[in-house]
């Protein structure tokens, strides 16, 4: 209703599907409960680009660093040979580390990461590429 992002803000956190604008175009309107009442959700484009606007310069204040820049060289083989299936002390063993500094870097990179279990670590490597999957046609 109102182009202000706590009102926004408000709307979203009571369960909102859509914000438009008082002054929008009826066309706009349509497309908001056409999009709600398939279950979707809108924005105004005004609003919308106000937030990524926001969103935008919040990234650049924080000198945000994508997540696996911040992993050390080791981290990152640590991370390939658990996604590959290794436990940690076939890692030790093949690194040539104790298991205990195997379990270090498994925590760190976890971490960082902000991944709680093997599941997440092997669909994040997956995703970044980190390990392949094997065609199995």
């Amino acid at each position: 209703m109102y182009d202000d992002e706590d009102y926004l803000v408000e709307g979203m956190e009571v369960g909102a599907s859509g914000y438009v604008l008082k002054d929008s175009p009826s066309n706009q309107l349509v497309s908001a409960i056409r999009d709600a009442f398939r279950g979707g959700s809108y924005l105004s484009p005004r609003m919308l680009s106000q937030l990524v606007d926001d969103f935008r310069s919040r990234i650049k204040s924080a000198n945000r660093m994508p997540r696996f820049a911040t992993l050390t060289g080791r981290e990152r083989e640590v991370l390939k040979m658990l996604a590959e299936g290794n436990s940690v002390k076939e890692i030790a063993c093949d690194l040539n580390l104790s298991v205990k500094t195997v379990e270090a870097h498994k925590f760190n990179l976890m971490r960082k990461l902000d991944i709680h279990n093997k599941a997440q670590l092997v669909q994040y490597a997956i995703q970044k590429k980190i390990i392949k999957i094997p065609n199995l046609a």
